[in-house]
């Protein structure tokens, strides 16, 4: 792995690591919607683990970069511009959705909780599948443009975490107005961020 790719997850990972170590000295347990009874700091080391060998893997082939030198601080502006978007898009939508109030995490173990899981998710819903997809379709592709391969594979990787959190959201219940709007929405960012 590039050394400064492996310094970025690096930091990264004690990053979620040390979150997940703070969110456990908060009343509650938020992590086990996820991560049932598995203890979360034992979660989070794995998924560590699963993103320093999925992204390594993905750096190696040349599909992926961890951090790309002259175009990493650009790709920070353009990624803050798009999630700021996408995070404006959902305060009208709760408005109009009316999503359940015990949905989020309350301050101040959020400003912990988010990062730490948002880390989580990149790895087992993006990184992880990637890793996974590109090495075994790229067998079977060998004839057609490698570009297709990897939109192929972030498709694939994009409609993963949606089809979870609608699931995780509709609780056995009819398919909602909410569930079509947050598997829309999270569907385009990933797309978007992948």
């Amino acid at each position: 792995m590039e050394p400064r790719g492996a310094l970025a997850l690096a930091l990264v990972s004690l990053g979620a690591i040390g979150c997940t170590a703070i969110v456990s000295l908060f009343p509650g347990r938020p992590f086990q919607r996820y991560f049932g009874g598995i203890d979360p700091l034992l979660a989070v080391v794995l998924v560590a683990v699963a993103g320093v060998v999925s992204l390594g893997l993905l750096q190696s082939r040349g599909w992926f970069a961890i951090v790309s030198p002259g175009r990493s601080r650009r790709g920070l502006a353009v990624a803050a511009a798009f999630a700021t978007l996408f995070a404006v898009i959902v305060v009208p939508a709760d408005l109009l959705i009316r999503f359940p109030r015990d949905l989020n995490v309350p301050l101040p173990q959020s400003l912990f909780f988010y990062p730490a899981i948002g880390y989580d998710v990149e790895i087992v819903f993006h990184a992880l599948p990637l890793a996974l997809l590109l090495p075994l379709l790229g067998r079977f592709w060998k004839q057609l443009n490698p570009n297709s391969l990897v939109w192929s594979c972030i498709i694939v990787a994009a409609a993963l975490e949606p089809i979870l959190q609608v699931r995780l959201g509709s609780s056995g219940g009819s398919f909602s107005v909410a569930d079509g709007f947050v598997a829309l929405h999270v569907f385009a960012f990933n797309v978007l961020q992948l």
